[in-house]
């Protein structure tokens, strides 16, 4: 599946905030392919989207609301919801608007819901055709017959759904296709190494972590367990993402073992959705950028890349300034998209313009400020 809209309210610090994941227009000379659906190049969408803001502007929680919007059309109910709901006396809701390339089709889910559980959903899809622009599909779907409606007067024998969809539970396909990895930034001494991964692939991405790694050995017969060694004999033993001697490794050389799994993930599969939420921040600028440029390189048509950061060198990777997302909190989440204020080509020249605050994302150190 492909995300083209979205509004969350009330889910974390989201208050009536939408997001907008096509373009309007083809952009000359771009130096992203393949940003259109196959089959279907009038369904314009952003294949790489780099969320960027201050520290808590929301970038993991957006992630928290994809993931779990994922799930939850694939019968999953939504992990946590009554803790992730901001305002607990009143209702919170997204709706999402996505398309899945397999069957041909754009959906619409609405689905609202209060501490207790669902409260009212709907859901609406229609054929894509490739003669119609993406101005008149988007059209088409907001204008179509609800297909599935759940509430207090329609509750089809379901009496608590709790905070699973009510579409699917009646068998309803609301995404028959589905691939995605979300890889959140969340600190521990284990790296998310849950199946065997290409042994050249690790050993490349270690190596331009830490240069005096010398070599990556999968243990024979086992499913996923390597031993790394150093240029000093040393070596260290990785099984099942847990590191023997963590500590001989560098904070980003342990986050590059996550990275690499997350890479080859998105190498193997054909399609699907990535979300890699600051894996790098403990990584130098350059390497950062190599990677995720190799990302980029890597992702299949049909898919997308979600990505977050605090690094300012990735502005000038010359990418559409439409993969760009700013983020603020002040003090619900702000989302800013360039491309809708005018800054619509490969522009260099979005570092100049966040480092003089245009979208208002620079963090307030006027606090730490006032204690020189």
């Amino acid at each position: 599946m492909i995300f083209l809209k979205l509004k969350i309210n009330n889910f974390f610090m989201f208050k009536d905030t939408e997001l907008d994941f096509t373009y309007p227009k083809k952009i000359n000379s771009s130096t992203l392919e393949g940003e259109f659906l196959k089959d279907f190049p009038n369904i314009k969408y952003k294949k790489v989207c780099i969320f960027m803001g201050a520290n808590a502007s929301g970038k993991t929680s957006l992630g928290r609301v994809l993931c779990a919007i994922n799930n939850y059309l694939t019968g999953s109910p939504i992990k946590d919801a009554p803790n992730t709901i901001c305002q607990k006396n009143k209702s919170a809701s997204f709706e999402v608007t996505y398309v899945t390339p397999e069957t041909k089709q754009i959906h619409k889910l609405t689905a609202e819901f209060n501490t207790q559980g669902l409260i009212s959903e709907q859901y609406q899809v229609c054929k894509l055709k490739k003669t119609n622009s993406l101005v008149q599909t988007l059209s088409d779907i907001n204008s179509a017959e609800a297909k599935f409606t759940f509430n207090k007067q329609e509750k089809h024998n379901i009496e608590n759904p709790g905070f699973n969809s009510a579409a699917h539970t009646l068998g309803y396909d609301l995404c028959s296709h589905y691939s995605w990895h979300y890889m959140f930034s969340e600190f521990n001494t284990s790296t998310e190494l849950k199946k065997s991964i290409d042994t050249n692939l690790l050993k490349e991405i270690l190596y331009t972590f830490d240069s005096s790694i010398t070599g990556v050995t999968k243990i024979p017969k086992s499913h996923n367990s390597y031993v790394i060694a150093f240029s000093n004999k040393d070596s260290v033993i990785l099984e099942d993402g847990n590191i023997s001697h963590h500590e001989r490794l560098s904070r980003g050389t342990l986050e590059s073992i996550e990275v690499a799994v997350f890479i080859d993930s998105l190498i193997n599969r054909d399609d699907g959705i990535f979300f890699l939420d600051e894996k790098m921040a403990y990584s130098h600028s350059e390497v950062e950028i190599a990677m995720l440029n190799l990302m980029i390189e890597k992702l299949k048509e049909n898919s997308q890349l979600f990505y977050t950061s605090h690094n300012y060198d990735v502005l000038e990777m010359n990418l559409p300034s439409h993969s760009y997302t700013f983020m603020r909190k002040d003090p619900f989440v702000k989302i800013s998209h360039p491309e809708k204020m005018g800054y619509t080509k490969n522009d260099r020249k979005l570092l100049g313009y966040v480092k003089n605050d245009v979208f208002n994302t620079l963090p307030n150190t006027s606090k730490i400020e006032a204690l020189l």
